[in-house]
């Protein structure tokens, strides 16, 4: 879990919050989430300039947990869904054994 901040998917993590969120709350986070950089380090020096990124939630900023439980939470939802479907069924075959 030590990188789980760096997995969010932005776009889908925005659509999330549109049923959560008022639309000047969401274009606040928006912001927030729009034109980050990640520095580099090797040996406690940078390598190389900056770049932008477009994936994850900012490193130490406190709404990225909350932002992070939220988007978790969809995926355990879509993961349910996808057991609870009935083309999901897995059958358990048991020794004659023990039948």
């Amino acid at each position: 879990m030590s990188a789980a901040f760096d997995t969010i998917d932005r776009k889908q993590l925005l659509q999330l919050l549109t049923n959560l969120v008022t639309e000047d709350e969401k274009r606040i986070i928006q912001f927030l989430l729009s034109n980050t950089t990640l520095n580099v380090k090797i040996s406690g020096a940078n390598t190389e300039e900056p770049f932008f990124t477009n994936i994850g939630t900012p490193q130490g900023d406190s709404l990225s947990p909350v932002l992070f439980i939220i988007y978790l939470e969809q995926a355990l939802k879509n993961v349910r869904s996808t057991l609870d479907s009935p083309s999901n069924t897995t059958e358990a075959h048991l020794p004659n054994e023990i039948v």
